[in-house]
């Protein structure tokens, strides 16, 4: 979670010249806009044809597996989390869910992003607010929303580095967004798997498989900070467990474990 003395940057610098948001006093993070909404609508429709389908689906070799377990979304409130290792795998995860209405947290300065900025914003993309003030108001409309079961995507590493291999630290924003709201976590992992020989053709780069676990609950602790310390260990302990039995390509540390 970022604050006013606090910012996460990315590790990776998608584009230069980003210009600087300061989100006024009164500012809606979930718009319930009709308009809003139905605009929202259509671009994810255009999103998951072209982003989804054909450049995920055909030309990136993306998979999804476990798709069963999306069926959790309609009984509870869901935190979704997953492993942040390319520009799209957030995208591609709000799309994979559609039609279904999910939000995505992100970097406020993501909003200042030439063109991109707003259509993250109209897609359903909620900057994380910089100052105290405004983070009492999100986490307001954060609570409404899970309310209403509306799933709700962090990415605990805060950071895109793409292609890396293994899940990295985990910032505690997403167990406490969960544990505040009396909801449950439902972990998504990236895995990496080698290109067939079609694939070689046109790209060396690994293909990313988008796997969906098991609901986790939040893990009480006696206090506040300690709940959202071990919620976040735990969850942190299963998506690297899963990374590392189901990606091609395995940490360094798991491999020389495995071979001892």
């Amino acid at each position: 979670m970022t604050n006013k003395n606090h910012k996460v940057e990315h590790d990776y610098d998608v584009v230069k010249n980003v210009k600087e948001i300061k989100l006024k006093k009164d500012y809606t993070f979930f718009n319930q806009n009709p308009f809003f909404k139905l605009g929202s609508f259509f671009v994810v429709i255009l999103i998951k044809i072209f982003v989804y389908f054909i450049y995920g689906k055909l030309f990136s070799g993306l998979r999804i597996r476990g798709k069963k377990n999306l069926k959790h979304l309609k009984k509870d409130r869901f935190i979704l989390v997953s492993n942040h290792v390319h520009v799209l795998d957030a995208i591609w995860l709000g799309s994979l869910i559609f039609p279904r209405k999910i939000y995505v947290t992100m970097l406020q300065s993501n909003l200042g992003l030439p063109y991109v900025g707003n259509i993250l914003r109209i897609a359903g993309g909620i900057p994380i607010p910089e100052t105290k003030e405004h983070m009492v108001h999100f986490l307001d409309e954060l609570k409404t929303e899970l309310s209403k079961k509306t799933p709700v995507l962090v990415m605990p590493e805060a950071s895109i580095r793409p292609y890396h291999v293994g899940i990295r630290k985990f910032l505690s924003g997403a167990f406490r967004f969960a544990a505040d709201s009396d909801a449950k976590i439902l972990p998504f992992v990236y895995v990496y798997k080698k290109p067939n020989f079609i694939q070689k053709l046109y790209s060396k780069k690994p293909r990313l498989h988008l796997h969906i676990l098991e609901p986790v609950e939040v893990i009480q602790g006696e206090t506040r900070q300690k709940t959202y310390a071990l919620t976040k260990d735990k969850v942190h302990q299963i998506m690297s467990n899963y990374f590392n039995e189901h990606s091609d390509l395995k940490e360094e540390s798991y491999e020389t474990k495995s071979n001892d």
